[in-house]
């Protein structure tokens, strides 16, 4: 059965081309994180193919579907050289078509952009495997499931939406999809989870420990220190009461000590999520857009050798709305939060 909230989009050996025309003329554009780039993928994103922009205007405009993949992109296993060890990659400029194209897709979205206090400071990121952090809830796990959550639960200024494009998935690991069907809420559970009862704290990846530039966002690292310290009481469900949107994290986020009501409706609304779990696996070439007002996404576990053959993909936030973050952000014209 065909399900309308995850659409998929095979491309055709002539849309592929395409593709690789309009790449070809943003030679030599460098990803940095400034508005400078957004400009030119925004302006080059108007020549991608018809099937594709009239995708992603309908996600934008009508909220709807929640997840798209879209399949087919040419991606030069040798160009790419091997999965790094570490993030960030070493020589970003093996990979720089390929962040450029997931920057292209973003643009039809919103905006990208990038944390001060994550990868340092890298507007596209890296997921990939690293040694010593198989258990841990990052990207960069294998070992353990990444629970299914919304990206970066914790902060205010958290992305619209997701894109994450595979460039690498001999493991075949999947990618889990999912949101819950709120038709099955109590109205009881449902109110309370409107409400803000629960504590969330940020996640480990926005530490000084996983960022070698730390040292140049030390009161970015403060804040972050501080959500730790005194996490906020949030809503799991907001928005418009009839159709909300959801923000939860399971590895972070718990109902306030003692609420037995907020921890009935959490695990009820986390049930749900659990029950209609999809499994989506990315092979090399494959782009995933999520809705993270919508969605949650998570990994399943697989085996890391760590031989330069590992699952590997990038990954970028994308805002609906830049100037909502223009007092967290240096300048106008920077895109790190």
């Amino acid at each position: 059965m065909t399900d309308p909230q995850l659409r998929t989009v095979a491309l055709t050996e002539e849309e592929n081309a395409e593709v690789d025309d309009l790449l070809r003329t943003l030679s030599g554009v460098p990803v940095d994180s400034t508005v400078e780039l957004l400009h030119r993928t925004r302006l080059a994103a108007q020549r991608l193919p018809l099937r594709i922009r009239t995708e992603l205007t309908a996600m934008r405009l009508y909220d709807s579907p929640r997840a798209l993949v879209v399949t087919g992109f040419g991606i030069d296993d040798d160009r790419i050289g091997p999965t790094p060890a570490a993030r960030p990659a070493p020589d970003p400029e093996r990979t720089r078509n390929e962040e450029l194209l997931l920057l292209l897709h973003a643009a039809l979205l919103g905006e990208a952009f990038g944390w001060a206090t994550q990868q340092n400071g890298r507007l596209v990121h890296d997921v990939l495997p690293v040694p010593g952090e198989e258990t841990e809830q990052m990207g960069s796990s294998s070992k353990a499931e990444l629970l299914w959550h919304t990206e970066d639960a914790f902060h205010p200024l958290r992305c619209d939406y997701v894109g994450l494009l595979c460039l690498r998935n001999h493991q075949g690991a999947a990618t889990t999809l999912g949101w819950p069907d709120l038709s099955r809420l109590t109205a009881e559970d449902r109110a309370t989870l409107l409400e803000p009862r629960y504590l969330i704290r940020p996640d480990t990846s926005h530490t000084p420990e996983q960022n070698a530039a730390a040292a140049q966002s030390h009161d970015r690292f403060a804040a972050i220190a501080e959500m730790d310290d005194a996490p906020e009481r949030v809503a799991v469900l907001f928005g418009a009461p009839d159709e909300p949107y959801l923000r939860i994290d399971p590895a972070y986020m718990s109902p306030a000590p003692g609420d037995a009501a907020a921890r009935r409706a959490y695990d009820a609304i986390a049930a749900l999520i659990e029950d209609g779990l999809r499994h989506v696996t990315l092979d090399a070439g494959s782009l995933l857009l999520v809705d993270n007002y919508q969605a949650v996404h998570g990994r399943k576990p697989f085996a890391a050798a760590y031989d330069g053959r590992d699952r590997w993909l990038k990954r970028v936030n994308i805002t609906r709305d830049l100037r909502r973050s223009r007092s967290a952000r240096q300048s106008a014209t920077s895109l790190l939060v």
